[in-house]
C-alpha cells in the first residue's frame, strides 16, 4: 500500500484525517474560482500550490453530525468550512468566497445521481455501504460583494488510476457548478492524497 493511499479504516463515517490535493489527478477549477470572484493572482498561486485539508467528523451534544473542513490554501489563505449534516440552510461569510448560503447532509449514491449524474459516479464499496456527504452552496448576491453561483459537491472515496498500472484509494470531491458567467454547468473531480489519520 502506497503512503498516499487512503486506508480502508477511513470512510465517510470515520472521517478525521489530513489530506493533500494531488494536482496531477485533479481537474483544474480556475473557471470555477473566477466565477466566484477569486482574483487572478490567487488563482495562479492555487494552480501550483497543493491544497491541504484538515477534516474532522464528529457528533455534537445534540447528536447531530458535524464535518469541519479547514482548507489550507495558497497565498496564506485559509478557508474554514463548518458543515452541519442536517440539511438546514445557513448563511455565512467566507474569507475566500464572500457571502454564502449552504447546507449539507448524507446521501446514498443513488440520491447523489438524482441530483446530478456526475456526482454519483466512480465511488468505492465503502461509499456504496455508508453513503456520501453532499454539500450544496450558493453565492448570495443580495449581500455586499456577493456573487451569483451555485455549487453541488459530493465527498467520498474512490479507486483512482494513478499511473498506467496502478490504482489507489483516494479521497475525492466531485463538483457540479453553475454561474451566469459560464455558458453551461461544469463538472470537476478533485483528488486528495492521504497524509495522516487523526488531527
Amino acid at each position: 500500500m502506497s503512503a498516499t493511499e487512503v486506508p480502508l479504516t477511513i470512510t465517510t463515517k470515520n472521517l478525521t484525517a489530513i489530506f493533500r490535493q494531488n494536482k496531477d489527478l485533479s481537474s483544474s477549477v480556475d473557471e470555477v474560482l473566477k466565477a466566484q470572484g477569486i482574483s487572478w493572482t490567487v488563482r495562479t498561486a492555487l494552480k501550483y500550490t497543493p491544497i491541504g485539508l484538515r477534516i474532522n467528523l464528529y457528533t455534537d451534544d445534540s447528536d447531530v453530525e458535524r464535518l469541519d473542513i479547514d482548507q489550507l490554501l495558497a497565498a496564506g489563505l485559509k478557508s474554514v468550512e463548518p458543515r452541519i449534516l442536517d440539511f438546514e440552510f445557513r448563511e455565512r461569510v467566507s474569507v475566500v468566497f464572500g457571502p454564502v448560503v449552504a447546507r449539507s447532509k448524507r446521501v446514498t449514491i443513488d440520491e447523489a445521481t438524482q441530483i446530478n449524474s456526475f456526482l454519483g459516479q466512480g465511488w468505492d464499496d465503502s461509499c456504496a455501504k455508508e453513503g456520501l456527504i453532499y454539500a450544496y452552496a450558493r453565492g448570495d448576491p443580495s449581500q455586499p460583494n456577493g456573487l451569483e453561483w451555485e455549487s453541488h459537491q459530493t465527498f467520498g472515496f474512490a479507486d483512482v488510476q494513478v499511473d498506467e498500472k496502478q490504482t489507489e484509494r483516494k479521497y475525492v470531491v466531485r463538483l457540479y457548478f453553475t454561474a451566469p458567467s459560464l455558458d453551461q454547468g461544469v463538472e470537476k473531480r478533485l483528488v486528495y492524497d492521504f497524509v495522516q489519520e487523526g488531527l
